[in-house]
């Protein structure tokens, strides 16, 4: 277990953009998980929609259990949050007291705002085995809210300015 949760806090520091010096032996194990949650991936992802999380809220599903990852708690979850939803932060989310709290028998849908972050926490939660997904563009699918208009207007600006791209010839 021990060296299981110092793989998942290697995966996690690599997920998020630092680095870590691996022996080789950390490096194979690392490899070998990340490997195998990948090749096993569907084609669709983990994804859940907004509109199907609502369905399980609205018919008493109890099968599942909604994960609001959201910094700053304070700001996000404390102000307004998806019925039923707990707050394990991103960065605390893979602590072994977190992970207590979470079954592997029921789905876990983890969601972010703008559906970035959740892949973090859904990839380290799949590759320790729990039925993890996210919710398909985290927060900003559910409710519109100022940080939602800047993403979409970040979008449109992208769309309007048609930013280059290269093509392969078509063979």
């Amino acid at each position: 277990m021990k060296r299981m949760l110092a793989v998942l806090v290697t995966a996690i520091f690599i997920l998020n953009g630092t680095a870590l010096a691996l022996t080789e032996e950390e490096y194979k194990t690392v490899q070998k998980v990340a490997n195998e949650y990948l090749s096993n991936m569907p084609a669709d992802g983990y994804h859940i929609m907004a509109e199907d999380v609502l369905k399980r809220i609205q018919t008493g599903d109890n099968n599942f259990v909604i994960v609001d990852i959201r910094l700053p708690k304070d700001k996000k979850y404390d102000q307004e949050h998806l019925p039923g939803a707990i707050h394990l932060g991103l960065k605390e989310i893979a602590k072994p007291e977190n992970l207590a709290t979470l079954s592997k028998d029921k789905d876990i849908i983890v969601h972010c705002d703008t559906g970035h972050e959740q892949n973090k926490a859904l990839t380290v939660l799949r590759m320790l085995g729990y039925k993890a997904y996210d919710m398909k563009w985290g927060f900003m699918s559910w409710k519109t809210l100022p940080p939602t208009a800047q993403t979409l207007k970040a979008i449109e600006g992208s769309i309007l300015n048609n930013y280059p791209v290269e093509k392969l010839p078509f063979r």
